[in-house]
């Protein structure tokens, strides 16, 4: 769950945002209500996991009972959002007590804020594939620049080493002395630089590593369903918070399954 961005001012009411099947089914997993629909004897059930930054996370899961193999595709999901009408002007309204459920029209006229139009077609999940394959080879590109040995860094340590080797036993004039102090100092300088910033590719291959395998081990990827086999992995849609609705359209075969969703509001 997470505050609604962008319907908040100073003074302004905040909410909780989140989705629940719009008919309840006591179908759970994991503590998460499932939406249920069924086409062709294959059960299609579906849950609100979480928001993510700028994605809505739903679970989907498949159970294929037919003696046929069914393709499952998560690029082939997608949802249509709409919302309630908003309620008749006036001159002085009301803001919602807190833990009332409010529409998205509601929200926004409490925070004085207009509301952003609908989409105007569906919404496509996103493919994880392409993802997957990015994020291996960005993580590939950060940890190639992580390993990279830097010669001008090398250059600069053998000159400042050797300058300090060529002044033992001489006496110095202060310009040479100052000449010598500041190859040192550049040398020192940037290598400690060059050490932070292979630090920082290090880690960005990492994270990237880590978010592709968990892409890998969680997503809904493309997969065909034997008779008899059921699968179950998240997707992963462009969030709309100023939606009241969201009706996820999943494929069984040729066909296509409503899978209903309201989108609320709790007051803080």
């Amino acid at each position: 769950m997470l505050a609604l961005a962008g319907l908040t001012t100073a003074c302004a009411p905040t909410y909780q945002l989140g989705l629940k099947p719009a008919k309840s089914t006591n179908l759970f997993v994991e503590g998460r209500e499932q939406a249920q629909a069924t086409a062709d004897s294959v059960e299609v059930r579906l849950s609100f996991v979480c928001y993510e930054g700028n994605r809505v996370v739903f679970e989907a899961e498949y159970r294929n009972p037919t003696m046929r193999p069914l393709v499952v595709d998560p690029a082939a999901f997608q949802y249509e959002a709409s919302r309630l009408p908003a309620p008749a002007p006036r001159a002085r309204r009301p803001k919602p007590l807190p833990g009332t459920e409010v529409t998205a029209a509601v929200a926004a006229a409490s925070a004085s804020l207009p509301l952003p139009p609908l989409p105007p077609q569906a919404v496509p999940a996103f493919d994880p594939e392409p993802e997957i394959t990015a994020l291996h080879n960005r993580a590939e590109s950060e940890a190639s620049k992580a390993a990279r040995i830097d010669w001008l860094g090398l250059a600069l340590g053998v000159a400042s080493v050797a300058t300090d080797v060529a002044s033992i036993g001489k006496r110095e004039t202060v310009a040479q002395y100052q000449s010598r102090a500041a190859i040192h100092d550049v040398a020192v300088t940037y290598n400690a630089i060059s050490a932070a910033t292979k630090i920082e590719h290090a880690v960005t291959a990492d994270v990237l590593q880590q978010r592709a395998a968990h892409l890998q081990e969680y997503a809904l990827r493309k997969v065909t369903l034997a008779p008899g086999q059921q699968v179950r992995g998240y997707l992963y849609f462009p969030r709309y918070d100023a939606a009241d609705a969201l009706v996820v359209k999943a494929p069984v075969g040729s066909r296509v399954v409503p899978l209903e969703f309201a989108q609320v509001r709790t007051r803080k």
